[in-house]
């Protein structure tokens, strides 16, 4: 079989855009090249696209130098993308784009909006799953709907509290009991997020979610709560892997935690976690049921992760979010199931050819006497 064009795709206007050039240095090796012809590209923070040298050679900062230093930019088009450097001109079809982009304008709908337009496959959810697997607040709104626990919440614009901050506040103290989580409702890798304690510092963390989102997101803390983590994979008939719970000095999973503890190791792979997480089975199984549900009823596709917290006073999972293109892509939480980080790839590509192929199928005429009419 000939080897499928694949455009790896990373980068972008994101707080979350350096999580996403490690994220995508640890995936590419994991890229059967007998498989796959890859085109490796970035988004620069204004979204310029360009095409990049092959990275084996190069540390994160000097392949986007060299990348920018060569500066052949990619338009994407119908179908693929132009290569284009100085008058040149070369026209690339594409049979999939595999997404590894964190946050917004890669993780929130805009990208797929435009490859759906292009007719470009991609890896990962739609446009709708997509948007609302970025949003917190329309996340627990259907996490609601569907009878799930969830921890108190309540949610304001950042232009409300400017407008009339004590209104605000006496919101909070009527709904909502200290210590809280104050979070940008729209982006991920803990990023923006504050603990607060007592009122004297809910102006400060509000001012400080604002920075990244406009749509404010309070949550109550979950007293002596764990993070557990499941990831998802699958179209119409998901699969689940293995739970996972990350070890954490803090009181939330940092960014710092996250992605800069281990030194030279990048991204989530230098987190201590322990697989299976040492839960009960029946919690590990109604933490997997509800991950399905949630991927299921958000409209996503491809592959995601879905994060939960665990009271064990209580035995109560709360679901908190689904991450539809996880850090290092969930691959360790995969492999603690028998899948190998390049058999994910081959599953998320082939995932996306299957939702391309679902698209097809609708019809996008009708015919009518409209335009007849006199």
């Amino acid at each position: 079989m000939a080897r499928m064009n694949l455009a790896v795709v990373f980068g972008a206007k994101s707080p979350e855009h350096d999580v996403s050039i490690v994220t995508t240095l640890q995936a590419w090796p994991w890229i059967n090249k007998d498989k796959y012809y890859p085109y490796l590209i970035y988004l620069d923070p204004q979204n310029q696209a360009y095409l990049c040298p092959s990275p084996e050679k190069y540390q994160p900062r000097v392949l986007i130098k060299k990348t920018l230093e060569r500066n052949i930019r990619v338009e994407f088009i119908h179908g693929g993308f132009l290569m284009k450097k100085g008058v040149l001109r070369k026209k690339v079809p594409l049979d999939c784009a595999l997404l590894i982009l964190h946050g917004s304008y890669g993780e929130d709908g805009r990208i797929q909006g435009m490859l759906d337009f292009l007719e470009i496959p991609y890896t990962g959810s739609g446009v709708l799953g997509s948007a609302l697997g970025m949003d917190k607040v329309a996340m627990k709104d259907i996490f609601v709907k569907l009878g799930l626990p969830v921890t108190p919440y309540l949610w304001f614009w950042y232009q409300e509290f400017k407008k009339d901050p004590a209104r605000i506040k006496k919101l909070v103290k009527k709904k909502l009991k200290y210590p809280l989580y104050v979070k940008p409702a729209n982006a991920g890798s803990s990023i923006g997020i504050t603990r607060i304690k007592t009122e004297k510092k809910l102006a400060e963390a509000i001012k400080k979610a604002a920075r990244y989102d406009y749509k404010i997101l309070l949550e109550q803390e979950i007293e002596r709560a764990v993070d557990i983590n499941c990831a998802v994979m699958g179209g119409w008939d998901p699969i689940v892997s293995p739970c996972e719970q990350p070890i954490t000095t803090n009181r939330f999973f940092s960014f710092q935690e996250k992605y800069l503890k281990g030194g030279k190791k990048k991204g989530l792979v230098n987190v201590n976690r322990i697989i299976p997480a040492p839960i009960p089975d029946k919690v590990t199984v109604q933490i997997q049921e509800m991950a399905k549900l949630i991927f299921k009823e958000l409209g996503c596709w491809g592959m995601a992760r879905m994060d939960f917290l665990y009271q064990e006073k209580t035995k109560t999972a709360y679901p908190n979010e689904i991450n539809t293109i996880p850090g290092s892509l969930a691959f360790y939480l995969w492999e603690a199931g028998g899948i190998k980080p390049s058999q994910l790839i081959d599953k998320m590509v082939k995932l996306a050819l299957e939702r391309s192929r679902e698209i097809a199928k609708l019809d996008y005429s009708f015919q009518s006497p409209l335009l007849d009419q006199k």
